[in-house]
């Protein structure tokens, strides 16, 4: 997928995310898997802008971010990929969860655009 692809379903995949956000506290498994989805094109396409390369899959993103000096950005991704986890596996879910996974979301859509 090449990187203006990846941006365009993030797009997409926010807007989903906005519609749920209306009731999050019904939706919040389903508003924290569409997060990591998120957050999976949003660093791809940041990669692929900054430095030539991504992944399509999400293995192996942390070491890929770290190789590269973005540190800050794989501990944000390994921490929504927890929360992710906690709510799909664990059937935990709260609203402090979303207002966190969409935090993590807002600092990885800065780090693309700069």
């Amino acid at each position: 997928m090449k990187a203006h692809d990846h941006l365009g379903k993030a797009e997409e995949i926010r807007q989903s995310i906005e519609e749920l956000l209306r009731d999050g506290d019904r939706h919040v498994s389903s508003i924290v898997e569409l997060a990591f989805g998120l957050m999976h094109h949003l660093i791809a396409y940041g990669l692929e802008n900054k430095y030539g390369e991504h992944r399509d899959v999400h293995y192996g993103i942390p070491a890929l971010l770290r190789k590269k000096d973005e540190d800050s950005i794989a501990v944000l991704f390994e921490r929504l990929t927890s929360l992710r986890h906690g709510r799909w596996y664990g059937g935990k879910g709260n609203g402090e969860v979303v207002r966190e996974a969409m935090k993590i979301i807002g600092k990885i859509e800065r780090w693309c655009k700069e």
